[in-house]
């Protein structure tokens, strides 16, 4: 029986039955893995960035084009926010075509929001630890201290997590805004750059130990990006205000400041993973000029309004408004430049401070 089988084995073709056996396990075991260089990301050559407006439902933004949808985890529901089920999740993963696009999770880590449903009513009035001044820039966003163990237990690390119904809900990925508030804290908390690099490092961790293949995109905070450990760990950078509205809607950047974000933004694009930018501007010239720039650059851009609605941001003024500010913001739009330098100080108020 031995000799039989070592007979058999030396045979040609229970070689190339072996072979083909092994590179199926191998290709098999590939699967399994994570993409850790971005490859979904590197296809998208379009996307829509849209949180809020789905009043009328999803089937309008399911009949967009674009490769990727960066959208809310849940929709207004009365009073309250109600979670996409994973139906609605999935019927947004199909393009009109027929194709796959990837659909993503807007997910705020460095900010309480009181219209989530993890805020409790009394937080008003008797915060807990973590929670501290609300956001003067958006009012109803509140700052936290976010590597507070009772916080990460809400947002990833806990079976009832926030990451954990958004993995449930079947999206392929989350979009991570606010990373950048360590810098708001920093006066108060020196360490919060170093809390930030390990809180990123903790939620992408903890995500793909559930989905191997789960994408982690971050908002801002690309100066984070000299860290070779954070590049290893998130999968692309959407920059907000690259190239326009610092320092007023529609205004160019300096300069400086402009060629600073893309030095770092060009150390994630060395690692072989994308860049994003969202633009928010008034003006078609402006549109077509910041396109051509960013696509010259790599950079995968969208042009949406400010408040993320769905609505046209070319759309003309209403009769209301004064010529003078038809190509800015009204310093009344919360989250402006314009609206900031009237009321706040950073992202506190102006009477207040960190």
């Amino acid at each position: 029986m031995a000799n039989s089988t070592a007979s058999r084995w030396s045979s040609p073709g229970w070689r190339w039955l072996a072979v083909i056996a092994i590179l199926a396990a191998i290709s098999t075991a590939l699967v399994a893995l994570p993409d850790r260089n971005g490859k979904p990301l590197q296809r998208v050559k379009t996307w829509t960035y849209q949180l809020q407006g789905f009043e009328g439902g999803l089937a309008r933004l399911a009949e967009t084009a674009g490769d990727m949808l960066v959208v809310d985890y849940a929709r207004a529901a009365g009073s309250g926010m109600a979670p996409l089920t994973r139906d609605e999740v999935a019927q947004l993963k199909k393009k009109p075509d027929g194709s796959r696009r990837l659909v993503i999770a807007y997910f705020s880590v460095g900010e309480a929001e009181e219209y989530r449903p993890y805020w409790l009513a009394d937080w008003r009035t008797n915060p807990p630890g973590w929670l501290l001044s609300e956001n003067c820039r958006w009012p109803k966003n509140h700052l936290v201290r976010f590597w507070d163990e009772g916080w990460r237990r809400i947002i990833f690390d806990s079976p009832q997590s926030y990451l954990a119904g958004i993995q449930q809900a079947g999206f392929d990925g989350v979009y991570l805004d606010r990373v950048d508030v360590y810098g708001d804290l920093a006066a108060r908390f020196p360490e919060a750059r170093e809390r930030m690099l390990s809180f990123v490092g903790d939620l992408a961790e903890a995500a793909r130990a559930k989905v191997p293949r789960f994408l982690v995109i971050v908002q801002n905070a690309e100066e984070l990006l000299d860290d070779a450990s954070y590049r290893r760990a998130i999968d692309a950078v959407a920059k907000e205000d690259l190239l326009y509205g610092v320092e007023g809607t529609g205004k160019r950047n300096p300069q400086a400041m402009i060629a600073g974000s893309i030095e770092m933004l060009e150390k994630l694009r060395a690692d072989g993973k994308p860049v994003f930018a969202v633009e928010y501007l008034k003006r078609a010239k402006d549109v077509a000029s910041a396109k051509a720039e960013l696509e010259k650059l790599g950079i995968v851009p969208v042009f949406p309004s400010r408040a993320l609605d769905g609505s046209d941001p070319l759309a003309p003024e209403t009769s209301q408004q004064q010529p003078a500010e038809k190509d800015n913001a009204s310093p009344s739009e919360t989250g402006t430049p314009e609206y900031a330098a009237t009321n706040c100080n950073g992202v506190w108020p102006r009477t207040a401070g960190p």
